[in-house]
This record gives C-alpha cells, structure tokens and sequence, in this order.
C-alpha cells in the first residue's frame, strides 16, 4: 500500500515506503496516498487486468520497477485526474515508481519528453500524446527499446504494446442522436472540435458525421478548432454568432469550450436564441450543468483509465495475457473500453458525483 513515486521537473525522488510517505501529498495531484486509496474503489474499470495488492514479482523477483508517463499536459483537470488514477494504482504497488512528465500541450517538448524516459532507464512507457501523427517517432523509439509502450486515450499510427480508450466514435452517435431527437431532425449547427489532429477529435467528429448522415435537413453551418479549452472558442463561436443569425445547437467536443460558447452567446446579447449544447468530457460539473439545463447532453469520457494502462504495463513486464486484447484498423493491439451512458436530463442526478473532478460549474450567463 505504501509506495515511491518521482517525477521530474522538479525532479523529485521520494523515499522508500514508510508510513510516513502514505500521507505525503503526491506530485502534481497534491493527494496523499491514503487518500488516493479511498478513491480507488470509486474507479470504473478496476476489474479489468486485475492485480492484488502488493510488490509485482518479475521473473520470480521483486525488485524496484520504474514506469514512465508522458501526459499530454496537466492544465486541464481532466489530464490530472487520469494522473490520479495512476497515482492509485502504483499506491497500491510498493515496488513501482513514476516518472511523469508534463508535455505543455507541445508535440516537441512531449517528444523530448519520450526519449528523456528512455534516457532514464524506465522498464515501461506510458504515453497519452497530445497529437497522434506527431509522436509517431517518439513511440518508434519505445518499441526500438524493447519497452512495452501503452498508449491510452490518444492513439498512434504506429505499432505499439497497446492502446487503451474508450470509443470516441460510438460515444459521439449516441451524443449527436440525442441533438438530432432534439432538434425534431432539422435545424442548424456549428461545431467547436478538440484539437486538430488528435484522435479524439477525429473519432468525434466521424462519430457526428455517422449519426448525420441519417438526418440531412440538420445543416452544419460552420466548424472550428476549440483545441479542448475554453479560450479559443469564445472567438471562434463569437464569429459563428456574427456569421449566423439562425444557430439551434453546438456539438462541442469538450465541456470548456461548451462553457467558452455559452460565455460568447451571453456577451454577444443572442441567449434569446435558445441555443443547445451538446458536448463531452464526464465531469461532475459537466454533469450539473445537464441537470441545470446549460448542457442538453453530455458525452461520458471517463479519464480514469491511467490504472488499466499500468496494469497492462505491469502484465506485460510479468508476461501476463493481456484479455480483451485484439486487433485493429491501427498498428498495434487494441484494449477497447466500454461505453458509459450519455448523460442527459433524465439520468444526471445517477451520476453526478460519478464523474471526475470535484469543482463546480461555470455560472450560466444566460440566467
């Protein structure tokens, strides 16, 4: 239960397990692992790649074990609540440690990042990369390495140990269904995408496309890129509003820039308009604003997949069978989680408080 973890940049190199470390705060998350203990319970897909509590044994040895995590960034509460999840699970190793690294949102810096790893000796990489094509050197270099390399929520075009992550594409049908139920079949929508190039972002917009497709009286008036956040969607739904008079809905690729559209509508005098927000990421907040009527649906992406990624990690070091695993359209092997429900007007009171993060929403300006 108790455990060494070190990250870098500071870098930090914790001592061996005693009680006392049980209760120092972890890096970046600020939880303690007794505290992140109590979480781990919560957790959705603790039953996949089961491990018990305790040292992981390798080749009949239970020596030290270093695993490397190159996050996307930790800006964005999302990011560190996946950080957490693994945080959890190595908590409950005292054998493994971390090495995590901040990529700042920088396909350069997070490829450095890869490679400062490999430097470092780890004996498993886990990488969520902040665009796919662009880390495909990087994960080249982790194979090369003979490294299980672990890719979760973003994949790679390229070969890897394996990638984990839910459907962004049926996860998105079931949100765009939604809007087109709502809408009657017809009406007009913009779109305020993730960042250009991600996977993710990709999957959500095929998975609109599919759903679409089925409704042609529903006319997209115009897509811009939202990058996640909520900064550059207020200029960019700001234009839409100049551009188009006439919008019934967004299909939002993430709560932020939802938050970041409603705020452009409110100043720009429109929520007259009774524009519909359909958007994704599975925050408690995110879910509050489905109850309060902000949010129309919400696309329940679950970040708490970091401890499926080190078990698989650790599964492979200790030559298990990873189950479930199998192949894809992608190189590689393919761990596909299922799908959480959508969540609407009829079920947000089930899962407020299923979500990740424990801060509240942004006020409506519209009310």
């Amino acid at each position: 239960m108790l455990k060494r973890l070190l990250t870098i940049l500071p870098i930090v190199i914790l001592p061996p397990a005693t009680i006392a470390f049980a209760e120092d705060a972890q890096p970046i998350s600020q939880k303690t692992c007794t505290q992140l203990l109590e979480e781990y319970n919560k957790l959705p897909f603790t039953s996949v790649l089961p491990l018990e509590d305790g040292p992981i044994t390798v080749g009949g040895e239970t020596k030290d074990i270093t695993i490397g995590f190159s996050q996307t960034a930790f800006n964005h509460p999302w990011r560190v609540s996946m950080l957490e999840s693994l945080q959890a699970e190595t908590c409950r190793h005292s054998n493994v440690k971390l090495v995590v690294l901040d990529g700042n949102v920088d396909v350069a810096k997070q490829s450095n990042d890869v490679r400062d790893l490999l430097a470092r000796g780890v004996d498993a990489v886990l990488l969520s990369p902040v665009e796919s094509a662009a880390l495909v050197p990087a994960a080249r270099a982790v194979q090369s390495a003979g490294i299980p390399l672990i890719v979760m929520d973003r994949d790679v075009p390229t070969d890897k140990t394996l990638f984990i992550g839910q459907s962004n594409v049926t996860m998105a049908e079931q949100v765009a269904e939604r809007m087109a139920k709502d809408l009657g079949g017809k009406g007009n929508i913009v779109v305020i995408t993730g960042l250009k190039g991600s996977s993710p972002a990709v999957d959500r917009d095929q998975g609109m496309k599919n759903v679409l497709g089925k409704y042609p009286d529903i006319k997209v008036l115009a897509v811009g890129d939202g990058q996640w956040i909520r900064e550059p969607a207020v200029p960019l739904m700001e234009d839409f509003l100049t551009a188009h008079s006439d919008i019934n809905a967004i299909f939002s690729h993430a709560e932020e820039s939802s938050w970041g559209a409603q705020l452009a509508i409110a100043r720009a005098k429109r929520c007259g308009d009774h524009i519909r927000h359909y958007t994704f990421d599975g925050s408690n907040a995110g879910f509050k604003s489905v109850k309060a009527g902000t949010f129309s649906a919400d696309g329940n992406y679950t970040p708490f997949i970091a401890d499926i990624g080190l078990r698989a990690a650790l599964y492979k070091l200790m030559g298990k069978e990873i189950a479930g695993m199998q192949d894809y359209d992608m190189p590689g092997k393919r761990l596909l989680l299922p799908d959480s429900p959508t969540v609407v007007a009829e079920n947000a009171d089930e899962w407020i408080g299923r979500g990740w993060g424990n801060f509240e929403p942004t006020l409506d300006p519209c009310k």
